[in-house]
């Protein structure tokens, strides 16, 4: 028997190698094995087996089959078509994405011990002697069933110790979970009604969407399916799973990058086995080998983090959601992206829309003020403390400055290594570069060697600063990508969002989400970077960016917007609650231009040179419309050319015969969220 094996390498075709009577019960398809490859012991996954080999020569062995997580056929197939229609190597892409090991530490379910008069007594007592004890089992006695002891700890702020004394108690027990059963208990009320009933997609077009979600998973859950729920980031991600497992008692996972490799392992084995049938996760939770999922909930569906830029292939989970026409999918946004609102519009899919409510917003015009915060905000935070409120500064960039310019030659400063904006760290006074780490040696321009530069822009950093000046008693936390790199910052986060900070400086990472406890003020700062992007898609960031930040808010919070751009139609459509402004202003522009949606894009990176006019050569044979080439914003000898088309396929194949036929260093981004 021979394996055809894919290994992470950047080819487009697997290897045959040998299966051996050692393994040959052990190995099926999706399975991840060992093989010796050009003298090295490489890890791949099974793509198929069969009896016969075209390479010549004697195939090498399979070393070793190894333990699960593997790919069903199934959840392999998806990623093989996602390479297929994102150009990119499988190999890469699967062996990338299969956990390497699965942890054995599983979840503890615990419910109380006894009759509701004992269970009540042995509240009584313990609430005198050890009342965490007595808190962890009156949690337990008001849920009615059995709770994921993370839940109790996350919720009660306890910890394993008290939970294991009441298990030595005999005071609660571990109750055994596993593939959840359909309960009739679960079923309440009808579904919302919405347009185009028969569709198997929906639009959920509103600011509250969780009591609507837990309708539509309770149902899968009835009709014994599985559903997937996906978030844009993890901070917002572990939110949902603590409302979810407040409001349902079946068990929840949840699956995400940060999470230990062996921990995703074992998410990935149970999704496999049937016994996770509900998932929280980011978008790469996509993948998870479900065997019968019938509901998929894209939360947040504008979000641009559901387009993987970082590594091939450059999916997008939204998309790939969209084209599951064998699924039921809920697309929830209370500023939803044009394209999907334009699909609703067409009746392409059921619209449920609940008008959002105007908010009381005070624009600063930034023409008339100094520096990076108006005496404005510094006053209304000032009042805001003074109330016992909180604050919420959304700041659109991490790092101290947005970018460094060269005073001579007039250009940003870029990394040498992945062309990227320096931005100025602060702590280590150097220039460095947030996408690869690269730090820069000398406080120069790497383009022409001048020393004499320019700070401009404002981050995360220099916000956070600027609030410990002038407000040096208030508990202050910073939330962005940099600040939660290190081990802990998840939860540091969510404590400071819980109520642990008075005020919070983030980045669009922590602008979005539930309803922030005890919020007395949202301020967007910073906004003018998003406005003045050279992108079609800036005034619908915009809006999306500003609806985000005020969803934050408590009842009865104040808002606050800082810019140069007061008359802007984006800033006036999200202080109002008018998507329709900003719609109808939008789509008619896209129309006039043949932007999406009534377009499809690629976005093709190609070395400068004799490249560029290839790439013409070849897509002027194609039924595509061509834009550039222009010189890369951020990698110098590299040219970027846009090609627009109507038929998705279309645009795809011109992509395809650029990919064949233009070797080296190419880089094709379809449906590109970043221009």
């Amino acid at each position: 028997m021979i394996a055809h094996v894919l290994l992470p390498i950047p080819v487009d075709h697997p290897f045959d190698f040998a299966v051996g009577d050692d393994v040959a019960e052990q190995i099926s398809v999706g399975k991840s094995v060992v093989v010796r490859f050009h003298g090295s012991e490489r890890a791949g996954v099974v793509l198929s087996l069969t009896e016969d080999s075209n390479q010549p020569g004697e195939l090498e062995p399979v070393l070793e089959v190894k333990p699960d997580p593997s790919f069903t056929s199934s959840s392999l197939a998806v990623c093989l078509d996602t390479a297929v229609h994102y150009l990119s190597p499988a190999g890469l892409f699967v062996n990338r994405l299969l956990p390497s090991k699965a942890s054995s530490h599983r979840e503890r379910y615990l419910r109380p011990v006894g009759k509701l008069d004992e269970i009540t007594a042995n509240i009584q007592t313990l609430s005198k002697r050890a009342p965490r004890q007595a808190e962890v089992l009156r949690a337990l006695l008001a849920r009615g069933d059995a709770c994921a002891e993370g839940t109790l700890k996350r919720e009660l702020k306890t910890s394993a110790s008290v939970i294991n004394r009441l298990i030595d108690l005999a005071l609660i027990r571990e109750v055994p979970v596993g593939p959840a059963s359909p309960s009739p208990a679960l079923a309440e009320r009808p579904a919302v009604k919405a347009q185009g009933e028969t569709h198997r997609h929906m639009l959920l077009f509103s600011r509250l969407r969780m009591d609507e979600y837990v309708r539509a998973i309770k149902e899968a859950h009835l009709n014994g399916e599985s559903t997937l729920i996906l978030e844009p980031e993890i901070l917002i991600a572990r939110a949902v799973l603590a409302n979810l497992q407040r409001l349902l008692t079946i068990p929840i996972s949840i699956y995400h990058s940060a999470l230990p490799e062996g921990e995703r392992g074992r998410v990935w084995n149970d999704v496999a086995r049937g016994e996770a049938r509900i998932v929280v996760g980011t978008r790469s939770a996509i993948f998870l080998p479900f065997s019968q999922l019938g509901l998929v909930i894209v939360d947040e569906e504008q979000d641009r983090s559901y387009k993987q830029d970082e590594m091939i292939p450059h999916y997008h989970a939204r998309d790939m959601v969209a084209r599951k026409t064998d699924i039921q999918a809920i697309f929830g946004s209370s500023a939803p992206s044009i394209e999907t609102f334009y699909r609703a519009q067409q009746g392409e899919m059921a619209l449920t829309r609940v008008p959002i409510q105007q908010t009381s917003t005070r624009i600063v015009d930034m023409k008339q003020e100094k520096g990076p915060l108006s005496e404005p905000l510094i006053d209304a935070i000032t009042e805001t403390l003074s109330a016992g409120r909180r604050i919420l500064i959304g700041v659109n960039a991490r790092g101290y400055f947005q970018a460094v310019l060269c005073k001579k030659c007039g250009q940003p400063l870029r990394c040498p290594n992945c062309g990227a904006n320096l931005t100025y760290d602060v702590r280590s006074a150097q220039l460095v570069c947030r996408v690869c780490g690269t730090t820069q040696p000398r406080m120069a321009c790497p383009n022409c060697g001048a020393r004499s530069l320019r700070f401009v822009g404002v981050g995360s950093e220099r916000i956070e600063q600027i609030m410990r000046e002038r407000f040096p008693n208030a508990t202050i936390a910073r939330i962005d990508r940099t600040s939660l790199a290190s081990k802990g910052a998840l939860a540091r986060a969510e404590g400071a969002i819980d109520g642990a900070a008075q005020i919070i400086v983030a980045t669009p990472l922590a602008t979005k989400g539930p309803v922030i406890p005890g919020l007395g003020l949202a301020a967007a700062t910073g906004l003018d970077a998003i406005l003045a992007r050279p992108d079609f898609r800036a005034a619908e960031r915009t809006y999306q960016y500003l609806t985000g930040l005020f969803g934050r808010l408590d009842a009865g919070g104040a808002t606050m917007i800082q810019t140069s751009y007061p008359d802007h139609y984006a800033i006036a459509a999200a202080t109002n609650g008018d998507y329709d402004l900003l719609y109808n202003r939008e789509i008619a522009e896209r129309k006039a231009m043949f932007y999406p949606p009534f377009s499809h894009l690629a976005r093709i990176i190609v070395p400068h040179t004799r490249n560029s006019d290839r790439l013409l050569n070849i897509l002027n044979k194609c039924k595509v419309q061509i834009i550039g080439p222009a010189p890369h914003p951020r990698q110098r000898a590299r040219d970027v050319v846009l090609i627009k088309g109507k038929d998705r396929e279309a645009v795809r194949e011109a992509c395809a015969q650029v990919s064949n036929d233009i070797t080296g260093a190419v880089e094709i981004d379809i449906d590109p969220e970043r221009l």
